[in-house]
């Protein structure tokens, strides 16, 4: 697990001091470089970005077999940046909530975006997905060819951002760096051995913010109800037009939405 060099303004001492240090967790096949726009937005916070392992600086890392031995990884990485707020993307949506489960000390905070439940049924399109992910590494190893395969359609994970050309090109690069490397050791398949139930999510003891696209898949759409309806602290936030990527498709509403949450006090 490798943090990228803190990005921060004292411009304003009482939102830095509201909002402390906030981590940032990205989705699978991504790294920390995406959250420049919005960082770039919310010069009031002080930013760290975690790579998860087998992503970005922590390529050379082994992505551990299991959702919470990496979220005993990310929490770690939390105490020793002093983060206590983490906002998290997709599959680092899944990793965050087990954090908070497992290790309810490390947070105050916690934004979850195109909430990933892990235990629930794959959206089908997305289970074939994998599949096809996995013949290819067995037959020729990661490349080019399976970038293109992850982030073409379907499932829709990229859709919306292929409307904003520039970020969708830098997304690109990014996920053609990525080896894959957890396909060969089967890590990735032993995530979803963890079942994420109504009763965890009822045992969150925070603020919980679940930011959701209106053209998401249905599967996060009804993982944000129900955490809406099970955790006890969460708001949804529901962004017009916007798909699986929200944070990162409408950046100039998600950090309106970001900044607003990270202004308000954190109870004692």
């Amino acid at each position: 697990m490798a943090p990228v060099p803190d990005r921060h303004s004292a411009s304003d001492s009482r939102a830095v001091s509201d909002s402390g240090r906030v981590a940032w967790l990205h989705g699978y096949t991504m790294d920390s470089t995406i959250w420049e726009p919005l960082w770039e937005r919310l010069p009031e916070a002080e930013h760290v970005g975690l790579d998860l392992p087998g992503h970005g600086r922590a390529a050379d890392s082994p992505m551990p077999a299991g959702l919470p031995a990496l979220a005993a990884e990310v929490a770690d990485q939390l105490r020793a940046q002093r983060c206590r707020t983490l906002i998290a993307l997709s599959f680092g949506s899944c990793v965050a909530l087990q954090v908070a489960l497992d290790h309810p000390d490390v947070l105050d905070r916690l934004v979850l975006a195109a909430p990933t439940l892990s235990g629930v049924p794959d959206d089908p399109a997305a289970r074939a997905k994998y599949f096809l992910l996995y013949a290819t590494f067995r037959s020729s190893g990661p490349g080019a060819m399976m970038a293109r395969q992850w982030m073409a359609d379907p499932p829709g994970i990229f859709t919306g951002l292929r409307d904003r050309p520039v970020a969708y090109a830098q997304m690109a690069e990014v996920v053609a760096r990525h080896r894959f490397t957890e396909l060969g050791t089967g890590a990735m398949g032993a995530m979803a051995q963890t079942v994420h139930t109504t009763d965890h999510l009822a045992s969150l003891d925070l603020p919980v913010l679940v930011v959701t696209g209106t053209q998401d898949m249905p599967q996060f759409r009804e993982n944000a109800l129900l955490l809406d309806e099970h955790a006890p602290q969460s708001t949804v936030v529901t962004v017009p037009g916007a798909g699986h990527l929200p944070l990162l498709e409408e950046p100039a509403v998600c950090s309106r939405v970001l900044s607003d949450f990270l202004a308000e006090p954190v109870a004692a």
